[in-house]
């Protein structure tokens, strides 16, 4: 490095330090990752679009989130306007000569930290430290970062005095409080942390939400409890640890599941953040004297490996608030008590988040009448979505597999049902890692019965599921690559070539520009029409056709005649195919509030001369029949006849 560029690092170092001393006279709080990152990119004089491009964060959240608040409260701490234009000059106005001369460049000591153990009357335990330098420093101890306000907080006694005697008797170095969006755990480890913070020299919270790097995280730390004589050592996760043996520190790292990995089994992190896993071993494995805390949907592999009910490390399940809690929060939002309140109890099951949304909402459109909102049978929707689709997208494609058929089934079921029905390949073992995932996510619940575990979905998961899993098997948006279609690998199934015919049919390519012919509609339709209780029949016949991008249409046709007179849905469905082939299914199901379609009823695949191609009859218990998949070419011709008692149907096709 050339003597021009030290002293550009060393410059900005100082002005890092400056800065962040100015924000905690005045916010009585450090710089947080993402505002060091907008300061280093000012002093380099990049745009936010730069700074997105060298960081962890987006644009907008840089730009839109975290820039103008800072530079208000840098202003307001300088005592001037200060922003990107004006950032140097203005701090070279404000310290001038010592701004120039780079001063903390002579501290290169680390701190002789004090014993925590110490009188608490004594100046160690207030905060302060002494430096080899002979300089007196205070320490500040306390940094609450992004902690959430929690002036209104429900109960959750019992679960505050389990926490504490782990951490105070039984002395545990690593908790996580996991548990499903929106159940309180972040705002139980802030009421947490608020009743411990005097059995602490230090107190830090610092949100993963963001996703920061463990290089990132673990210099912030290390700034905060060196203060101004932190330098780097070359193992910055080493040192934290010493800082957590020498100091009695109480940590909190707030959303951990930002640095762990979607579309995997619970517990593994992100491509990049795995030295994470180093921190959360070490942390729980080697003596200290502090606590580190962690909220997270799921935990990480080493939390699930070193936890136990005697070890240093402890998972805590946060589960749904009592009922009594959970009227407390209804009549909190502005809603009269009345005997309807348990249908969104037992909704909701206890989420706090959830019961508040749907509280507001119940207010602000049904002037509080919660008996108006029940009748609508529609429990999902808005930011209690969103809730949701956070854990959902977090989900491999086996653990969405399983969620769909525990959605299908409605009930509890045995581990051997799901085993049973499950259409992709994969082994015993494979399918239990997989449940065990998904408990991890706190998004199945295991009842027993009769001594047998059975496994099933909380309502507000199955309603969520169920939704999920009736827009997949709607239309989906067509493309024109094959591989971008496959959602999930399905079995190679047996396929039926086509020959060529001259006769008129309706023309299927057209589906695939949105025309559609008169009297063919939506799945979407034919899925939600009839009773409630008629759903999971369809779900269950139309299942298999979600992981496909399929263009989807049905029509209702009259078979049979007099009391033998049927209405059934022809459901016919295209897709684009490699190789320029299209691939298509046929399927017969019941209609309105029929399950079971009438026995003998015959669906048959006829090429251009009328011959049968393949030919399939119900008997008496079937819930839909299909054709095996079928593939051609575009203008191939073909039939589907569709017969039940001496009548029969013919609809005509060409690709």
């Amino acid at each position: 490095m050339s003597r021009i560029d030290y002293r550009k690092k060393m410059d900005f170092e100082t002005a890092l330090q400056y800065v962040d001393g100015a924000i905690f006279t005045k916010a009585g709080r450090h710089l947080n990752v993402p505002e060091e990152t907008i300061i280093r990119g000012t002093w380099l004089g990049l745009t936010y679009d730069q700074m997105a491009d060298t960081s962890q964060y987006s644009v907008n959240y840089l730009m839109r989130d975290i820039g103008p608040k800072f530079w208000k409260q840098l202003s307001e701490a300088l005592g001037e306007e200060v922003g990107k234009t004006n950032f140097r000059i203005a701090l070279e106005r404000r310290y001038g000569k010592q701004f120039q001369k780079g001063f903390l460049s002579d501290h290169n000591q680390d701190p002789i930290f004090f014993d925590s153990k110490s009188d608490k009357n004594s100046t160690s335990s207030r905060g302060e430290s002494s430096l080899s330098s002979g300089l007196v420093e205070t320490r500040p101890n306390q940094d609450w970062g992004e902690a959430p306000d929690v002036s209104i907080f429900y109960g959750r006694t019992e679960e505050l005095n389990s926490l504490k005697e782990w951490i105070i008797d039984d002395g545990c170095r690593l908790v996580v409080l996991r548990g499903i969006s929106g159940i309180g755990k972040t705002a139980l480890a802030r009421k947490l942390v608020e009743e411990l913070q005097e059995d602490f020299d230090h107190v830090i919270w610092r949100s993963l939400s963001h996703g920061p790097s463990l290089k990132e995280l673990a210099e912030n730390l290390l700034k905060f409890l060196y203060h101004q004589a932190y330098r780097y050592k070359g193992d910055r996760v080493s040192q934290l640890i010493d800082c957590l043996r020498s100091l009695r520190c109480l940590l909190v790292l707030d959303g951990a599941e930002a640095i762990l990995a979607a579309g995997q089994l619970a517990g593994r992190y992100r491509q990049g953040y795995q030295d994470y896993g180093e921190l959360m071993r070490r942390v729980g494995e080697e003596s200290h004297q502090s606590c580190v805390i962690v909220t997270t949907l799921e935990n990480p592999r080493e939390v699930s490996l070193q936890s136990g009910e005697n070890s240093a490390v402890r998972s805590f399940i946060v589960s749904g608030l009592s009922a009594s809690l959970e009227r407390e929060i209804l009549k909190g939002e502005g809603l009269v008590e009345s005997e309807n309140w348990q249908g969104l109890m037992d909704h909701y099951q206890g989420n706090p988040a959830a019961l508040k949304m749907v509280a507001k909402l119940i207010r602000e459109l049904f002037n509080g009448n919660v008996a108006e909102f029940l009748e609508r049978q529609t429990f999902v929707f808005g930011d209690i979505e969103e809730l949701l689709t956070k854990s959902f997208h977090r989900l491999g494609d086996m653990e969405k597999e399983v969620l769909y058929w525990l959605a299908i089934e409605s009930e509890p079921v045995s581990f051997s049902t799901i085993e049973k029905n499950i259409t992709l390949p994969v082994s015993q073992g494979e399918l239990l890692e997989v449940f065990a995932s998904l408990g991890q996510r706190s998004l199945i619940e295991t009842p027993t019965k009769s001594g047998k575990s059975l496994f099933a979905l909380l309502p507000m998961v199955m309603e969520y599921i169920t939704n999920q899993l009736v827009e997949q098997i709607g239309d989906t948006v067509v493309t024109t690559d094959p591989q971008s279609r496959q959602l999930l690998q399905l079995p190679v199934e047996e396929s039926i070539e086509l020959t060529r015919s001259t006769k008129k049919p309706i023309y299927l390519t057209g589906w695939l520009e949105n025309k559609f012919e008169l009297g063919w509609q939506s799945v979407e339709a034919m899925i939600s029409g009839g009773l409630p209780n008629k759903l999971a029949p369809r779900l269950r016949s139309t299942f298999h056709l979600r992981n496909e991008s399929l263009v989807k249409r049905f029509k209702q046709l009259n078979v049979g005649t007099g009391s033998n007179e049927k209405l059934v849905a022809l459901l016919v469905a295209i897709a684009i195919e490699a190789g320029e082939k299209f691939g298509i299914r046929v399927q017969i199901q019941p209609t309105l509030n029929d399950t079971v379609l009438p026995k003998n009823l015959k669906l048959s695949l006829l090429n251009q001369e009328g011959e049968t191609l393949r030919e399939i009859q119900s008997g008496g218990q079937d819930n839909f029949i299909q054709l095996p998949r079928f593939r051609g070419q575009a203008k191939e011709r073909f039939s589907i006849q569709v017969a039940l008692a001496g009548t029969s149907l013919v609809e005509e096709f060409v690709i």
